[in-house]
Protein backbone atom coordinates (compact mmCIF):
# COMPACT_ATOMS: atom_id res chain seq x y z
CA UNK A 1 0.00 0.00 0.00
CA UNK A 2 2.76 2.39 0.90
CA UNK A 3 5.76 1.20 -1.11
CA UNK A 4 6.05 4.59 -2.84
CA UNK A 5 6.13 6.45 0.48
CA UNK A 6 8.33 3.78 2.10
CA UNK A 7 11.04 4.32 -0.49
CA UNK A 8 10.66 8.09 -0.07
CA UNK A 9 11.38 7.78 3.66
CA UNK A 10 14.12 5.20 3.16
CA UNK A 11 15.73 7.39 0.50
CA UNK A 12 15.66 10.45 2.78
CA UNK A 13 16.98 8.39 5.68
CA UNK A 14 19.89 7.07 3.59
CA UNK A 15 20.75 10.57 2.32
CA UNK A 16 20.77 11.97 5.87
CA UNK A 17 23.05 9.16 7.00
CA UNK A 18 25.41 9.84 4.11
CA UNK A 19 25.52 13.57 4.93
CA UNK A 20 26.18 12.85 8.61
CA UNK A 21 28.94 10.42 7.69
CA UNK A 22 30.59 12.98 5.40
CA UNK A 23 30.48 15.47 8.28
CA UNK A 24 32.30 13.02 10.52
CA UNK A 25 29.26 11.94 12.50
CA UNK A 26 28.69 8.26 13.05
CA UNK A 27 25.13 6.91 13.17
CA UNK A 28 25.48 6.22 16.88
CA UNK A 29 26.56 9.80 17.64
CA UNK A 30 23.77 11.21 15.50
CA UNK A 31 21.25 9.01 17.22
CA UNK A 32 22.52 10.03 20.63
CA UNK A 33 22.12 13.69 19.74
CA UNK A 34 18.49 13.21 18.75
CA UNK A 35 15.95 12.07 21.29
CA UNK A 36 13.48 9.25 20.79
CA UNK A 37 10.59 11.59 20.11
CA UNK A 38 12.30 12.99 17.02
CA UNK A 39 13.04 9.50 15.71
CA UNK A 40 9.31 8.74 15.80
CA UNK A 41 8.37 11.81 13.73
CA UNK A 42 8.76 10.08 10.33
CA UNK A 43 6.61 7.19 11.55
CA UNK A 44 3.81 9.45 12.82
CA UNK A 45 3.95 11.62 9.70
CA UNK A 46 3.89 8.52 7.53
CA UNK A 47 0.88 7.08 9.32
CA UNK A 48 -1.11 10.31 8.97
CA UNK A 49 -0.03 10.82 5.37
CA UNK A 50 -1.02 7.29 4.48
CA UNK A 51 -4.35 7.61 6.28
CA UNK A 52 -5.17 10.83 4.42
CA UNK A 53 -4.28 9.26 1.08
CA UNK A 54 -6.30 6.13 1.84
CA UNK A 55 -9.40 8.09 2.84
CA UNK A 56 -9.40 10.54 -0.07
CA UNK A 57 -8.75 7.92 -2.76
CA UNK A 58 -10.71 5.07 -1.21
CA UNK A 59 -13.62 5.20 -3.71
CA UNK A 60 -11.17 4.40 -6.52
CA UNK A 61 -9.86 1.43 -4.56
CA UNK A 62 -13.40 0.15 -3.97
CA UNK A 63 -14.24 0.42 -7.68
CA UNK A 64 -10.98 -1.31 -8.56
CA UNK A 65 -11.75 -4.31 -6.33
CA UNK A 66 -15.30 -4.58 -7.65
CA UNK A 67 -14.01 -4.62 -11.22
CA UNK A 68 -11.31 -7.15 -10.33
CA UNK A 69 -13.80 -9.77 -9.15
CA UNK A 70 -16.21 -9.19 -12.02
CA UNK A 71 -16.25 -12.47 -13.96
CA UNK A 72 -18.20 -11.24 -16.96
CA UNK A 73 -16.60 -11.52 -20.36
CA UNK A 74 -15.38 -8.38 -22.10
CA UNK A 75 -15.80 -9.86 -25.55
CA UNK A 76 -19.47 -9.68 -26.57
CA UNK A 77 -22.67 -7.83 -25.55
CA UNK A 78 -25.23 -9.41 -23.25
CA UNK A 79 -28.22 -11.26 -24.75
CA UNK A 80 -31.81 -10.28 -23.90
CA UNK A 81 -31.99 -12.56 -20.87
CA UNK A 82 -29.40 -14.29 -18.70
CA UNK A 83 -29.37 -16.41 -15.60
CA UNK A 84 -29.48 -14.52 -12.30
CA UNK A 85 -26.84 -16.68 -10.64
CA UNK A 86 -23.18 -16.61 -11.66
CA UNK A 87 -20.74 -19.42 -10.94
CA UNK A 88 -17.00 -19.48 -11.42
CA UNK A 89 -17.21 -23.09 -12.61
CA UNK A 90 -20.01 -22.46 -15.16
CA UNK A 91 -19.29 -19.50 -17.38
CA UNK A 92 -22.20 -17.34 -18.53
CA UNK A 93 -21.00 -15.60 -21.74
CA UNK A 94 -22.00 -12.32 -23.32
CA UNK A 95 -22.33 -10.30 -20.12
CA UNK A 96 -22.35 -6.48 -20.48
CA UNK A 97 -19.15 -4.53 -20.02
CA UNK A 98 -18.59 -3.06 -16.57
CA UNK A 99 -17.19 0.47 -16.41
CA UNK A 100 -15.53 2.45 -13.64
CA UNK A 101 -18.07 5.30 -13.72
CA UNK A 102 -20.99 2.89 -14.00
CA UNK A 103 -19.80 0.85 -11.03
CA UNK A 104 -19.38 3.95 -8.88
CA UNK A 105 -22.79 5.28 -9.89
CA UNK A 106 -24.57 2.00 -9.12
CA UNK A 107 -22.91 1.68 -5.70
CA UNK A 108 -24.05 5.18 -4.74
CA UNK A 109 -27.55 4.47 -6.09
CA UNK A 110 -27.96 1.27 -4.05
CA UNK A 111 -25.97 2.12 -0.90
CA UNK A 112 -25.71 5.89 -0.83
CA UNK A 113 -22.50 7.89 -0.47
CA UNK A 114 -21.57 5.79 2.56
CA UNK A 115 -21.40 2.79 0.23
CA UNK A 116 -18.24 4.01 -1.49
CA UNK A 117 -16.46 3.89 1.89
CA UNK A 118 -17.43 0.34 2.87
CA UNK A 119 -14.42 -1.40 4.41
CA UNK A 120 -12.61 1.85 5.20
CA UNK A 121 -11.97 0.91 8.84
CA UNK A 122 -9.99 -2.29 8.13
CA UNK A 123 -8.25 -0.44 5.30
CA UNK A 124 -7.03 2.30 7.66
CA UNK A 125 -6.02 -0.17 10.37
CA UNK A 126 -4.33 -2.43 7.85
CA UNK A 127 -2.47 0.49 6.29
CA UNK A 128 -1.27 1.77 9.65
CA UNK A 129 -0.18 -1.71 10.74
CA UNK A 130 1.51 -2.37 7.39
CA UNK A 131 3.37 0.93 7.44
CA UNK A 132 4.45 0.77 11.08
CA UNK A 133 5.41 -2.89 10.92
CA UNK A 134 7.18 -2.56 7.60
CA UNK A 135 9.24 0.41 8.81
CA UNK A 136 10.19 -1.46 11.99
CA UNK A 137 11.23 -4.71 10.28
CA UNK A 138 12.90 -2.97 7.35
CA UNK A 139 15.16 -0.89 9.58
CA UNK A 140 15.85 -3.86 11.90
CA UNK A 141 16.87 -6.08 9.00
CA UNK A 142 19.05 -3.31 7.56
CA UNK A 143 20.82 -2.90 10.90
CA UNK A 144 21.47 -6.65 11.05
CA UNK A 145 22.89 -6.57 7.52
CA UNK A 146 25.12 -3.61 8.35
CA UNK A 147 26.40 -5.36 11.47
CA UNK A 148 27.16 -8.49 9.43
CA UNK A 149 29.12 -6.41 6.89
CA UNK A 150 31.08 -4.74 9.71
CA UNK A 151 31.99 -8.14 11.14
CA UNK A 152 33.07 -9.54 7.77
CA UNK A 153 35.10 -6.42 6.93
CA UNK A 154 36.56 -6.01 10.45
CA UNK A 155 35.14 -2.51 10.79
CA UNK A 156 34.39 -0.49 13.92
CA UNK A 157 30.94 -1.17 15.47
CA UNK A 158 29.93 2.47 14.95
CA UNK A 159 31.27 2.82 11.40
CA UNK A 160 28.61 3.45 8.77
CA UNK A 161 28.22 0.81 6.04
CA UNK A 162 26.55 1.52 2.71
CA UNK A 163 24.22 -1.35 1.79
CA UNK A 164 23.99 -2.53 -1.81
CA UNK A 165 20.76 -2.33 -3.85
CA UNK A 166 20.39 -6.10 -3.49
CA UNK A 167 20.62 -5.76 0.30
CA UNK A 168 17.87 -3.14 0.27
CA UNK A 169 15.81 -5.26 -2.11
CA UNK A 170 16.14 -8.29 0.19
CA UNK A 171 15.26 -6.27 3.28
CA UNK A 172 12.20 -4.85 1.51
CA UNK A 173 10.96 -8.27 0.38
CA UNK A 174 11.52 -9.96 3.76
CA UNK A 175 9.78 -7.10 5.57
CA UNK A 176 6.85 -7.29 3.17
CA UNK A 177 6.57 -11.06 3.63
CA UNK A 178 6.48 -10.69 7.41
CA UNK A 179 3.71 -8.11 7.17
CA UNK A 180 1.63 -10.41 4.95
CA UNK A 181 1.43 -12.88 7.81
CA UNK A 182 0.47 -10.12 10.25
CA UNK A 183 -2.09 -8.20 8.18
CA UNK A 184 -3.65 -10.65 5.68
CA UNK A 185 -6.84 -11.08 7.79
CA UNK A 186 -7.39 -7.31 7.74
CA UNK A 187 -7.00 -7.09 3.96
CA UNK A 188 -9.31 -10.06 3.47
CA UNK A 189 -12.01 -8.41 5.59
CA UNK A 190 -11.46 -5.11 3.80
CA UNK A 191 -11.94 -6.79 0.40
CA UNK A 192 -15.09 -8.60 1.49
CA UNK A 193 -16.62 -5.50 3.03
CA UNK A 194 -15.88 -3.53 -0.14
CA UNK A 195 -17.75 -6.12 -2.19
CA UNK A 196 -20.85 -6.49 -0.04
CA UNK A 197 -24.05 -4.48 -0.52
CA UNK A 198 -25.42 -4.22 3.00
CA UNK A 199 -28.84 -2.79 2.19
CA UNK A 200 -29.55 -5.17 -0.68
CA UNK A 201 -28.26 -8.23 1.20
CA UNK A 202 -30.24 -7.36 4.32
CA UNK A 203 -33.40 -7.16 2.22
CA UNK A 204 -32.63 -10.56 0.72
CA UNK A 205 -32.03 -12.03 4.18
CA UNK A 206 -35.40 -10.76 5.41
CA UNK A 207 -37.16 -12.19 2.36
CA UNK A 208 -35.40 -15.55 2.05
CA UNK A 209 -33.76 -16.12 5.46
CA UNK A 210 -30.11 -16.61 6.46
CA UNK A 211 -30.31 -20.27 5.40
CA UNK A 212 -30.49 -19.21 1.74
CA UNK A 213 -28.72 -15.85 1.76
CA UNK A 214 -25.70 -14.99 3.91
CA UNK A 215 -26.08 -11.77 5.86
CA UNK A 216 -23.47 -8.99 5.36
CA UNK A 217 -20.73 -8.31 7.89
CA UNK A 218 -21.63 -5.54 10.34
CA UNK A 219 -18.08 -4.61 11.34
CA UNK A 220 -14.55 -6.05 11.70
CA UNK A 221 -15.32 -8.07 14.83
CA UNK A 222 -18.48 -9.50 13.32
CA UNK A 223 -16.56 -10.34 10.14
CA UNK A 224 -13.88 -12.25 12.06
CA UNK A 225 -16.47 -14.19 14.06
CA UNK A 226 -18.53 -15.03 10.99
CA UNK A 227 -15.53 -16.13 8.92
CA UNK A 228 -14.15 -18.34 11.69
CA UNK A 229 -17.59 -19.85 12.36
CA UNK A 230 -18.47 -20.51 8.72
CA UNK A 231 -15.07 -21.22 7.15
CA UNK A 232 -12.57 -21.80 9.94
CA UNK A 233 -9.54 -19.85 11.14
CA UNK A 234 -7.51 -20.78 8.06
CA UNK A 235 -9.97 -18.81 5.90
CA UNK A 236 -8.56 -15.58 7.36
CA UNK A 237 -5.43 -16.31 5.35
CA UNK A 238 -7.08 -16.85 1.99
CA UNK A 239 -5.09 -15.00 -0.63
CA UNK A 240 -1.87 -15.19 1.40
CA UNK A 241 -0.04 -16.98 -1.44
CA UNK A 242 -0.68 -14.25 -4.07
CA UNK A 243 -0.08 -11.66 -1.32
CA UNK A 244 3.39 -13.13 -0.80
CA UNK A 245 3.91 -13.03 -4.56
CA UNK A 246 2.95 -9.34 -4.49
CA UNK A 247 5.98 -8.66 -2.31
CA UNK A 248 7.77 -8.57 -5.67
CA UNK A 249 5.75 -5.40 -6.44
CA UNK A 250 7.94 -3.40 -4.09
CA UNK A 251 11.04 -5.09 -5.43
CA UNK A 252 10.18 -4.24 -9.03
CA UNK A 253 9.35 -0.68 -8.01
CA UNK A 254 12.61 -0.35 -6.09
CA UNK A 255 14.71 -1.54 -9.04
CA UNK A 256 12.81 0.74 -11.47
CA UNK A 257 13.06 3.71 -9.14
CA UNK A 258 16.79 3.20 -8.58
CA UNK A 259 17.32 3.03 -12.34
CA UNK A 260 15.40 6.27 -12.90
CA UNK A 261 17.16 7.93 -9.98
CA UNK A 262 20.58 7.03 -11.35
CA UNK A 263 19.69 8.69 -14.68
CA UNK A 264 17.60 11.62 -13.43
CA UNK A 265 18.79 11.92 -9.83
CA UNK A 266 19.83 15.53 -10.32
CA UNK A 267 16.14 16.47 -10.21
CA UNK A 268 15.57 15.18 -6.69
CA UNK A 269 15.68 17.50 -3.71
CA UNK A 270 17.82 15.18 -1.61
CA UNK A 271 20.58 14.84 -4.18
CA UNK A 272 20.71 18.61 -4.73
CA UNK A 273 20.86 19.16 -0.97
CA UNK A 274 23.69 16.65 -0.68
CA UNK A 275 25.62 18.35 -3.48
CA UNK A 276 25.13 21.90 -2.29
CA UNK A 277 25.32 21.04 1.43
CA UNK A 278 22.43 23.38 2.23
CA UNK A 279 20.54 21.18 4.65
CA UNK A 280 19.60 24.09 6.88
CA UNK A 281 18.19 26.04 3.96
CA UNK A 282 16.13 23.02 2.90
CA UNK A 283 14.69 22.69 6.39
CA UNK A 284 13.44 26.28 6.28
CA UNK A 285 11.57 25.85 3.01
CA UNK A 286 7.80 25.72 3.04
CA UNK A 287 5.71 22.71 2.13
CA UNK A 288 4.80 23.93 -1.37
CA UNK A 289 8.42 24.83 -2.09
CA UNK A 290 9.51 21.35 -1.09
CA UNK A 291 6.72 19.84 -3.16
CA UNK A 292 7.93 21.84 -6.15
CA UNK A 293 11.51 20.79 -5.50
CA UNK A 294 10.42 17.15 -5.27
CA UNK A 295 8.42 16.99 -8.50
CA UNK A 296 11.28 15.05 -10.03
CA UNK A 297 11.15 12.47 -7.26
CA UNK A 298 7.35 12.30 -7.35
CA UNK A 299 7.43 11.73 -11.10
CA UNK A 300 10.01 8.95 -10.79
CA UNK A 301 8.09 7.41 -7.93
CA UNK A 302 4.81 7.51 -9.82
CA UNK A 303 6.36 6.05 -12.99
CA UNK A 304 8.08 3.25 -11.08
CA UNK A 305 4.84 2.52 -9.21
CA UNK A 306 2.79 2.35 -12.41
CA UNK A 307 5.32 0.01 -14.02
CA UNK A 308 5.56 -2.30 -11.02
CA UNK A 309 1.81 -2.26 -10.46
CA UNK A 310 1.12 -3.13 -14.10
CA UNK A 311 3.60 -5.99 -14.09
CA UNK A 312 2.17 -7.52 -10.93
CA UNK A 313 -1.46 -6.51 -11.48
CA UNK A 314 -2.67 -10.00 -12.51
CA UNK A 315 -1.58 -11.22 -9.07
CA UNK A 316 -3.73 -8.52 -7.46
CA UNK A 317 -6.75 -9.73 -9.44
CA UNK A 318 -6.13 -13.34 -8.37
CA UNK A 319 -5.75 -12.25 -4.74
CA UNK A 320 -9.05 -10.33 -4.75
CA UNK A 321 -10.96 -13.21 -6.32
CA UNK A 322 -9.64 -15.76 -3.85
CA UNK A 323 -10.36 -13.49 -0.88
CA UNK A 324 -13.95 -12.63 -1.84
CA UNK A 325 -16.84 -14.26 -0.06
CA UNK A 326 -18.23 -17.41 -1.73
CA UNK A 327 -21.70 -15.83 -1.83
CA UNK A 328 -22.45 -12.14 -2.03
CA UNK A 329 -24.61 -9.52 -3.74
CA UNK A 330 -23.24 -7.98 -6.91
CA UNK A 331 -24.39 -5.06 -9.03
CA UNK A 332 -24.78 -6.02 -12.67
CA UNK A 333 -23.79 -3.62 -15.45
CA UNK A 334 -27.49 -3.04 -16.00
CA UNK A 335 -27.80 -1.77 -12.43
CA UNK A 336 -29.67 -4.80 -11.09
CA UNK A 337 -28.50 -6.49 -7.89
CA UNK A 338 -28.02 -10.24 -7.99
CA UNK A 339 -26.82 -12.82 -5.48
CA UNK A 340 -23.78 -14.55 -7.00
CA UNK A 341 -21.88 -17.64 -5.86
CA UNK A 342 -18.22 -18.24 -6.62
CA UNK A 343 -15.68 -20.76 -5.47
CA UNK A 344 -11.98 -20.74 -6.34
CA UNK A 345 -10.00 -23.70 -5.05
CA UNK A 346 -6.65 -21.98 -5.21
CA UNK A 347 -4.28 -19.87 -7.29
CA UNK A 348 -3.96 -22.35 -10.18
CA UNK A 349 -7.73 -22.90 -10.34
CA UNK A 350 -8.31 -19.13 -10.37
CA UNK A 351 -5.78 -18.58 -13.16
CA UNK A 352 -7.27 -21.34 -15.30
CA UNK A 353 -10.84 -20.04 -14.93
CA UNK A 354 -9.89 -16.44 -15.72
CA UNK A 355 -7.85 -17.53 -18.75
CA UNK A 356 -10.56 -19.86 -20.06
CA UNK A 357 -13.56 -17.62 -19.49
CA UNK A 358 -12.23 -14.08 -19.79
CA UNK A 359 -8.91 -14.24 -21.63
CA UNK A 360 -5.86 -12.07 -21.01
CA UNK A 361 -7.96 -8.95 -20.36
CA UNK A 362 -9.52 -10.69 -17.36
CA UNK A 363 -6.20 -10.36 -15.52
CA UNK A 364 -6.25 -6.57 -15.92
CA UNK A 365 -9.78 -5.69 -14.85
CA UNK A 366 -9.79 -2.58 -12.67
CA UNK A 367 -6.34 -1.49 -13.85
CA UNK A 368 -7.60 1.98 -14.88
CA UNK A 369 -8.83 3.12 -11.43
CA UNK A 370 -5.71 1.49 -9.98
CA UNK A 371 -3.48 3.61 -12.23
CA UNK A 372 -5.47 6.76 -11.43
CA UNK A 373 -4.66 6.32 -7.73
CA UNK A 374 -0.87 6.33 -8.09
CA UNK A 375 0.15 9.95 -8.68
CA UNK A 376 -2.52 11.54 -6.39
CA UNK A 377 -1.63 9.05 -3.67
CA UNK A 378 2.03 10.02 -3.84
CA UNK A 379 1.26 13.75 -3.81
CA UNK A 380 -1.27 13.57 -0.95
CA UNK A 381 1.02 11.40 1.17
CA UNK A 382 3.97 13.71 0.53
CA UNK A 383 2.13 16.95 1.37
CA UNK A 384 0.61 15.55 4.58
CA UNK A 385 3.91 13.93 5.54
CA UNK A 386 5.83 17.20 5.15
CA UNK A 387 3.14 19.22 6.93
CA UNK A 388 3.04 16.87 9.93
CA UNK A 389 6.84 16.72 10.02
CA UNK A 390 7.00 20.52 10.14
CA UNK A 391 4.47 20.72 12.97
CA UNK A 392 6.02 17.95 15.06
CA UNK A 393 9.57 19.18 14.49
CA UNK A 394 8.63 22.73 15.49
CA UNK A 395 6.82 21.44 18.58
CA UNK A 396 9.77 19.26 19.51
CA UNK A 397 12.20 22.13 19.17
Amino acid sequence: FFFLFRYNTVFKYSINQSINQSNGMSPSIENNNSNNSKSSIPLMAGLLGGAASTFLLYPLDLVKVRLQVNEHSLKEPIPASVSTTSSSSTWIPNRPKRTMIGTLRHVIKNEGLVGIYQGLTPALIGSAASWGGYFFFYESIKQQMMQRHRTLQNLEPTQYVQLSPMDNFTAACVSGAIMVGCTNPLWLIKTRMQLQLKKSQEKQVKMLGEERVKRPYRNIVDAVRTIVREEGVVALYKGAVPALMLVSNGGVQFVTYEYLKSHFGAYTKASRAAKSDKAEVEKKKGIMERLEDSLGYLTMGAVSKIISSTITYPIQVIKSRIQQRAETAEIMASGEVEIVKRDYKGVVDCIMKIWRNEGVLGFFKGSIPNALRVAPSAAITFVVYEAVTDVLSTTGD
